[in-house]
């Protein structure tokens, strides 16, 4: 079994953080990105320019989290996979993406990137459940506000399933549903610590 280069490893921890300075300095100054988008093909030629569009996808996520990747040898070059989940404001999304790597001695020099397009998740109206994971979001950094968007996209009288990994939410969440003019049905903590707050909305 080959081990994967410790730069690959870096670039996705970077990625995973959504520390684009960092995931910057895994590449190579005269890197060249190409990428194949659902709007069509775009090239870059830069540092600066290829970490900046990883920023354009992803840095405004109100929430965001990658869920899984995998690094494995293809030929000469190196496969890099990972999905991602995450939420715009619009409603939890799923994106997933393929590059195909060279590298230098050191950095990575090329990347052709294939990407799966941002594709919306939606339980069926008629079940009255909706589930939002807000992966690593915080109160401190958007919870409240992708708590509010979600809660807004529902049909009156359907239940929202919010989970969450920031330990205040167990205090911060239910007060602001409630605040909100919906019942709290029930706040529950999981066998991993996080939270599940289950939401009526009421108007």
């Amino acid at each position: 079994m080959t081990s994967s280069p410790p730069i690959l490893g870096s670039f996705v921890e970077r990625l995973a953080t959504r520390d684009f300075g960092g995931l910057a300095a895994c590449l190579d100054p005269d890197v060249r990105l190409r990428a194949i988008i659902p709007p069509g093909p775009e090239e870059h030629h830069d540092r600066a320019a290829a970490a900046g569009r990883f920023g354009d996808w992803f840095a405004d996520a109100i929430s965001f989290e990658l869920v899984e990747h995998r690094i494995e040898p293809f030929v000469d070059r190196w496969l890099v996979t990972y999905r991602i989940a995450l939420d715009e404001g619009d409603g939890l999304r799923r994106v997933e993406q393929h590059l195909f790597c060279d590298l230098g001695a050191e950095l990575i020099e090329r990347i052709d990137l294939l990407c799966s397009g941002f594709r919306a998740l939606a339980l069926p109206a008629s079940s009255g459940i909706h589930r939002y994971d807000a992966g690593t979001l915080g109160c401190a950094d958007g919870l409240a506000g992708a708590f509010r968007a979600q809660i807004n996209q529902i049909p009156v009288g359907d239940s929202l399933v919010v989970v969450a990994r920031d330990p205040a939410a167990r205090e911060d969440l239910p007060s602001m549903a409630r605040l909100l003019g919906n019942r709290v049905v029930s706040v529950e903590t999981l066998d991993d610590g996080r939270l599940e707050m289950t939401v009526e909305r009421e108007r």
